[in-house]
């Protein structure tokens, strides 16, 4: 009996370089037309220009959630099944919504540069990663910073039981993190990141947000997704929008996904280019965890999936 699947896509920090190398000219060239409103060439920036550029991020969005539609198209080819079920950490949310059919390909890619474009404006602010410190305690120490400073802080991306992603204003950010060192912490990173996502400094980015998804016509899901905002599993369309607006200010519930996931007790495939995901996945005890990036994944999802 054929198993379950989930796909997961992936969202900023899984950026790179020439990440449409493993992709004929043909497969390129199909989502051109859906690419004509950005305001430069993003193929070109993907695959020519400095990391830098790349790395920006109203141009990493579209360029993730263009290429992880490719990663998409190439899943389906090569496997000639379809996912039950579907999820995207942050930006990747957006990535599932296209392949569920939910929003047209050039709608998502127009739609996310906004996107990033509104997180560029946004107060600005720090994030990062904290590892292996219990989530509770980082709660308590975030909440503890805000109260004494009157600044924001809090969990951002709650990733797996080692890692803790928090983000907010630099100050308490500082603070925090410094805190977890003290409190017993393996390490607490800094991330270059250009806005400190999931956290309370993108309110006014969700706001503007919210009058852009209201104009986006969102069909009915013809696969069910999990969003990251509260980690529901959805057919209906009738509350993306809310759900991608609260997305921007709150945090990502990627453990509470992959303990989701876990209890079909099927393969899940990280859908887009690098590893992050499923790193991710083993972190949070899943096993069978396929990338569509990697050069043997045919071979691969069938010794799983038959």
């Amino acid at each position: 009996m054929p198993r379950h699947i989930s796909l997961v896509f992936p969202g900023q920090g899984s950026q790179s370089v020439g990440m449409l190398d493993d992709f004929s000219l043909e497969e390129i060239s199909s989502i051109k037309p859906a690419l004509t409103e950005l305001p430069f060439d993003l193929l070109d920036i993907i695959q020519n220009n400095p990391e830098d550029l790349l790395n920006q991020t109203s141009i990493t969005q579209p360029a993730l959630l263009a290429t992880s539609y490719l990663h998409y198209k190439k899943f389906l080819t090569l496997t000639d099944t379809r996912p039950d079920i579907m999820a995207g950490h942050s930006l990747g949310e957006y990535s599932a919504l296209v392949a569920a059919d939910s929003i047209k390909l050039n709608n998502a890619i127009s739609l996310v540069h906004k996107r990033g474009l509104l997180m560029e404006s946004s107060e600005k602010g720090s994030m990062f990663a904290i590892l292996n410190l219990d989530l509770s305690l980082v709660k308590d120490i975030c909440n503890e910073v805000s109260v004494s400073t009157g600044l924001i802080v809090s969990p951002a991306n709650i990733n797996s039981p080692n890692q803790i992603v928090i983000a907010g204003n630099e100050e308490a950010a500082l603070i925090v993190a410094d805190r977890c060192k003290e409190a017993g912490a393996k390490r607490c990173i800094q991330l270059k990141v250009g806005a400190a996502s999931h956290c309370m400094l993108m309110k006014a980015a969700s706001e503007s947000l919210l009058s852009e998804l209201s104009a986006i016509h969102f069909n009915e899901l013809s696969i069910p997704i999990i969003h990251n905002y509260d980690v529901s599993i959805e057919l209906s369309c009738k509350n993306v929008v809310d759900k991608l607006t609260s997305q921007l200010t709150c945090p990502v519930k990627w453990i509470d996904t992959m303990n989701l996931i876990k209890e079909f007790n099927g393969i899940i495939i990280e859908c887009g280019p690098g590893r992050v995901l499923s790193g991710l996945a083993k972190a949070n005890g899943l096993d069978n965890i396929l990338s569509t990036a990697s050069n043997n994944f045919k071979e691969e999802f069938y010794e799983l999936y038959e």
